[in-house]
């Protein structure tokens, strides 16, 4: 039997974890230029990052204009109110379960002048498959997605499907901006499933180097396959 707390007074705790966490952490952004080249494009772009990287970007992120698409169930809602605190928007919903009213949410959203954060393999997997809503968002509002992915020296990688990571206090995070995937308005669906398959392999890429760069190896650099 699961004990689910009050979200408001748990969600308010959980901020001022990550706050008390991201205070300490000696923190290097790399590829602001890739980010710079997507707003060239669009003035408001797609952050696209996996569900296990999530809780760095809640912290170097914060107090921007980014709303973040969270999934309806409890965990997914939870976390949805805890980026509240840090000054993140919050929608509800999946672009894979009732996708259509997502979709057009978003697309709201980004036409108002805000960005918006995906986690492109969430809310549940398969971890490291990207799936096509952050893509057909791009096709349909004609924003630019942008990679985005973290690692740090000194961490917690949990048994969990999308083997959710969190960096120890005091802790080197290096957080990288990936070169963007533009989708074109007229994309057909052969060149709609190409781009997605290149964002999943530009941000995997990403995120490997970074954890090698760190010096990991084996199950320890992402995706964190058994050998």
């Amino acid at each position: 039997m699961k004990i689910r707390l009050n979200p408001k007074v748990t969600s308010f705790f959980g901020s001022l974890m990550i706050r008390a966490l991201g205070i300490t952490w000696h923190i290097e952004i790399r590829g602001e230029e890739r980010l710079e080249r997507a707003r060239q494009y669009s003035d408001s772009v797609i952050f696209a990052f996996w569900h296990g990287r999530l809780l760095v970007l809640s912290w170097t992120h914060r107090n921007r204009k980014i709303q973040v698409l969270a999934s309806e169930h409890y965990d997914g809602d939870l976390m949805g109110k805890i980026i509240e605190w840090l000054g993140f928007g919050h929608l509800k919903g999946s672009t894979t379960r009732g996708g259509a009213r997502a979709i057009r949410e978003l697309r709201s959203v980004l036409s108002d002048g805000y960005d918006i954060g995906l986690t492109v393999d969430g809310p549940k997997g398969p971890r490291g498959q990207v799936q096509q809503g952050a893509t057909e968002l791009s096709r349909l509002a004609a924003c630019a997605v942008v990679p985005i992915t973290n690692t740090s020296r000194g961490r917690k990688i949990f048994d969990s499907w999308d083997k959710f990571q969190i960096p120890a206090p005091f802790a080197k995070v290096i957080v990288e901006y990936g070169e963007p995937v533009i989708v074109p308005g007229k994309a057909g669906a052969e060149e709609r499933e190409t781009l997605r398959v290149e964002l999943e392999s530009r941000l995997g890429d990403l995120t490997s180097r970074l954890d090698t760069d760190l010096g990991y190896t084996g199950e320890d650099v992402w995706p964190h396959e058994d050998s």
